[in-house]
């Protein structure tokens, strides 16, 4: 008779796993939502976000508690790359993540609902965070 020892562990899914990863102990998270724009070029504003972390004083350690939430396979692949806390957000509705919306067009508004709601479960799942925003400056 053959006996198999199994490791069982408590299911976490893709959040829960990458919050837990990117968490201080007391559940806090920065989190920063990237997208195609975001992570191409020769000096992209990723990089230049994470040159910040490098070049702040005493910031290096806070990158190690930064969730990127990519809203497209370009941002993600990009986090990834970096070997960050990467989570690859998805949109509902089918929504094509992948263009460019213009300013409160029906997709801009159905994205900017999904971010708040994403927000909404990392509260739910009991993280704090710090959440970036980036503006277009004219």
């Amino acid at each position: 008779m053959y006996y198999y020892k199994c490791n069982v562990t408590n299911y976490k899914d893709a959040l829960e796993g990458t919050l837990s990863e990117a968490s201080i102990g007391n559940k806090m998270v920065i989190i920063a939502m990237v997208n195609k724009a975001y992570v191409e070029g020769d000096k992209p504003m990723l990089d230049l976000f994470l040159d910040a972390f490098w070049h702040g004083e005493d910031t290096r350690e806070l990158v190690n508690h930064l969730l990127l939430v990519a809203t497209d396979d370009t941002s993600y692949e990009r986090c990834k790359f970096l070997r960050l806390h990467c989570y690859r957000l998805q949109m509902d509705d089918g929504m094509d993540s992948n263009g460019e919306k213009l300013y409160m067009s029906e997709d801009f508004i159905k994205m900017m609902w999904r971010r708040t709601l994403f927000l909404g479960d990392v509260l739910k799942r009991g993280y704090s965070f710090i959440f970036t925003v980036r503006f277009n400056l004219i």
